[in-house]
């Protein structure tokens, strides 16, 4: 046993030397692909590997001590972050930018290394581009949610300041004919009352909070349909093109709104190539199995159809790429513009579902906006369906009962008024509750109208609690705003929904629809 144990036994070499030591940890930083840097008592970089020369630049770029590493702003907190290494030997994490990429900061660690390795520090750096990018784009998306989360919580307060205004000059301008001077004043407030329910309209879109008329539509039609409109708005200096063969699906989004998405990119276009050069739009099928193809990672696999709008402007600057879709922004001179067409068009198409992007072609030779909508089964009929024309029979409503339930005290009063001047005979409440205990009586009513966004009970309650009070009742249901879950089950009752603001004439005109138009059907 002896003998076998001496045999065994090896002779181990003698301790390596400081020197050694540190030539092999050189050696070995050198071959690593990580950014690393080895440093002495006095931060002073004593080995630098390939990694880190492509990541900080190279030697007769960069100086010899730690904080030359970082951009000038930076040096003071690396040289303290060495510091603590020494004192502490524990590792500092810090994040910098670095002189060859100085838009860009770099996630740099400093860790002690014992002495027996001849060093006193090493310093290593990942590219950390990809975490920062997610961090932005989570940020961006954080900001146009509150944005949006405002947007919908003013627009129910500027919408029943609109509705009142855009009412009571109805009732003015019944009283001021053309004759009167004051009518033309009547009609530029009138004017201005729809410029202001538009923006909000842009906002709720933005928010997506608008509310949505889905039905399937083809979309190669009515891109066809749009063209005479799109080259009235481009001007004549721009040449037009629509390829929009005939598709394999169909897309379940609200008519209005894909219009809205398609005009508004056209006059983007428009801006971009100041009222001269070509606009292209062009539609297709994106089958499952080819979205990977289309380099855009975050849309599902699954079939879609795309818009795409392209034009030959000056394309989109990489510093404002990814503004482009936030509310307010724009490129314009003060008063030019209100930043809110290219966020509408973002707001319609996160609410159907969908995807935009912005792809900008060669520098300065244009931009590509890509919109993909989810497809659906095209329907075998495809029979356009029947445009529902206005009611104007508003003289048959005459001596009819109208249950008004409205929060908003101004709104009610010019809402009670102008429903009275019209010959109606109105029962005004401020809430759902003192509403059910009129319904609960023996007073006749042929229609409930009630805002949706009340508190308490709602009036998507409040219009089924009436149904079973009243079956058959009338119902209306206005709102300067409703949340998607109150919209859908309003949808869902089959319930009549009107937008605030609204003129006088179309909740005649919603009123007719139910009380009459549906008790003849």
């Amino acid at each position: 046993m002896a003998e076998t144990s001496a045999v065994n036994r090896k002779a181990w070499p003698a301790p390596y030397s400081t020197a050694d030591m540190g030539h092999m940890i050189g050696r070995m930083v050198i071959n690593l692909p990580l950014a690393m840097a080895l440093l002495d008592d006095d931060g002073r970089m004593l080995v630098r590997n390939d990694a880190f020369r492509v990541t900080i630049g190279e030697d007769d770029q960069v100086g010899d001590w730690v904080e030359d590493i970082v951009l000038p702003e930076y040096q003071a907190e690396m040289r303290l972050a060495f510091t603590r290494v020494l004192e502490t030997q524990a590792p500092v994490e810090l994040r910098a930018s670095v002189p060859i990429r100085p838009d860009e900061k770099q996630s740099i660690l400093v860790q002690p290394v014992p002495a027996a390795m001849g060093y006193a520090a090493v310093v290593s750096m990942r590219d950390i581009r990809d975490q920062l990018l997610v961090e932005a784009q989570v940020a961006a998306a954080t900001r146009m949610q509150a944005v949006g989360l405002l947007a919908g919580g003013v627009a129910h307060d500027f919408n029943n300041i609109l509705t009142a205004v855009l009412m009571l000059t109805d009732q003015l301008l019944s009283r001021h004919p053309e004759a009167s001077p004051d009518h033309g004043t009547l009609i530029e407030i009138h004017r201005n009352g729809l410029r202001a329910a538009a923006l909000v309209e842009q906002l709720l879109a933005f928010a997506r909070q608008q509310p949505q008329r889905q039905q399937l539509l083809d979309i190669a039609a009515l891109v066809v349909g749009l063209r005479p409109l799109v080259a009235q708005l481009v001007g004549p200096a721009i040449m037009v093109a629509i390829d929009a063969k005939p598709l394999a699906s169909a897309v379940l989004a609200d008519p209005s709104q894909i219009e809205q998405i398609i005009v508004n990119l056209a006059v983007n276009a428009r801006d971009a190539m100041d009222g001269n050069g070509h606009l292209v739009i062009q539609v297709g099928d994106v089958p499952a199995n080819a979205i990977a193809a289309e380099g855009h990672r975050i849309i599902p696999h699954v079939d879609h159809v795309r818009i795409d709008v392209v034009d030959t402007g000056t394309g989109i600057p990489p510093e404002i790429a990814g503004k482009i879709f936030e509310p307010f922004f724009t490129t314009k001179p003060m008063g030019q513009g209100t930043g809110l067409g290219l966020s509408t068009v973002y707001g319609i198409v996160k609410q159907s579902g969908g995807y935009v992007f912005a792809l900008p072609l060669a520098v300065g030779h244009g931009t590509k906006f890509s919109v993909y909508l989810p497809a659906s089964v095209k329907p075998a009929d495809e029979a356009p369906l029947p445009v529902a024309s206005l009611v104007n029979d508003h003289e048959r409503l005459k001596g009819l009962c109208v249950l008004l339930v409205e929060d908003d005290d101004a709104v009610r009063t010019v809402f009670d008024r102008a429903l009275q001047h019209r010959g109606l005979l109105v029962t005004a409440c401020a809430s759902a509750d003192p509403a059910l205990e009129w319904l609960a009586s023996d007073t006749h009513f042929d229609v409930l109208v009630s805002d949706i966004m009340m508190p308490g009970v709602d009036g998507v309650e409040l219009a089924r609690r009436a149904r079973v009070l009243r079956p058959g009742l009338g119902t209306v249901l206005v709102s300067g705003y409703a949340e998607m879950p109150l919209h859908r089950a309003a949808d869902a009752q089959g319930v009549n929904f009107l937008s605030k603001p609204f003129s006088l004439a179309e909740i005649m005109d919603a009123i007719a629809e139910v009380v009459l138009h549906k008790s003849e059907n």
